[in-house]
């Protein structure tokens, strides 16, 4: 098991980097493991946004910043694991749209959730081609026809 940073190190990781965010506020009332986790969680939404700043001021391509996630991504899978880093962030996402949604129906983030769901599917899938792969990849097909359908609907913005 890898060995994980102590609350001490991420709260140094914030100042360093100078991360907003009050850290007791953060840390409030929660377990040790729960305390990294929110920090660590605070500090990747942070440089996720300064990553981003940077990759637009250096001129990255697409293809180059697609490059440059894919080597981290090995390197912090270990050379395994790299379908679940990703599955992890779509699950992520899946889950933000459907939080931003609300509690009426949105046509554009339910068919993005659906398609973000059947992804995150296809990605832990077990390796072998079969039913539930095929079912997978024709329901990504639907949800793809779907947020294409629904995507062409909207109104143009003004």
């Amino acid at each position: 098991m890898e060995p994980l940073p102590s609350t001490d190190d991420l709260l140094r990781a914030m100042t360093v980097l100078a991360i907003p965010g009050d850290p007791l506020s953060i840390m409030q009332d929660l377990d040790a493991d729960r305390r990294r986790a929110h920090l660590l969680a605070h500090i990747g939404a942070a440089l996720v946004e300064r990553q981003e700043s940077l990759e637009s001021r250096a001129g990255l391509s697409v293809d180059d910043r697609a490059d440059l996630h894919f080597a981290a991504d090995r390197a912090a899978a270990g050379g395994s694991g790299l379908d679940r880093l990703q599955a992890a962030r779509l699950a992520w996402v899946q889950q933000s749209v459907t939080r931003q949604r609300g509690r009426r129906p949105d046509p554009v983030a339910d068919a993005v959730a659906t398609t973000l769901g059947v992804l995150v599917a296809l990605l832990t899938a077990p390796p072998a081609a079969g039913p539930v792969v095929s079912d997978a990849v024709r329901a990504l097909c639907g949800a793809a026809d779907h947020l294409g359908s629904v995507l062409r609907a909207q109104p143009e913005p003004v």
